[in-house]
């Protein structure tokens, strides 16, 4: 008898779906509107991004890698300060700079199998490859 109860335990579709549920991680709470927008400013001929610095740490990037993509992209030099204000030093439309933040957003933090922004930038060597905490997928991307 107890055999029969124990393959009765072991079907036992909604017992079998509880135990698959609790073994799954637990997912944050990141999602697209928890992206933060960017703050920006022209003073003279310097585009200003007042907010680099807290952006950055919400999408768990380091800021000099956020800096050079965005920097590369519009061919432009820059910097960031020490309160973690990025200065470009010319004159850019707030759309472009939106713009090249969200392909940066859709390349390396959003996370191709879930759609999930709360992910990781890692390094190994030469390869870039972003890892998925909510789902656990790493994905390849190409260096920045």
């Amino acid at each position: 008898m107890s055999s029969d109860k124990e393959l009765e335990i072991l079907y036992n579709y909604e017992y079998l779906l509880e135990r698959g549920f609790s073994k799954l991680p637990t997912k944050r709470s990141l999602r697209a509107y928890d992206i933060p927008s960017l703050d920006i400013e022209h003073i003279g001929d310097q585009t200003v991004i007042k907010n680099f610095k807290d952006v950055c740490e919400r999408l768990r990037r380091d800021p000099r890698i956020v800096m050079r993509f965005l920097l590369k992209e519009l061919a432009m030099p820059g910097a960031v300060d020490e309160r973690g204000v990025m200065v470009i030093y010319r004159r850019v439309s707030p759309h472009t700079v939106n713009a090249l933040y969200n392909k940066f957003l859709e390349a390396y933090v959003k996370c191709p199998t879930c759609g999930s922004y709360d992910t990781e930038l890692i390094r190994h060597g030469k390869v870039w490859y972003i890892k998925c905490l909510a789902c656990g997928a790493e994905t390849f991307v190409k260096p920045v």
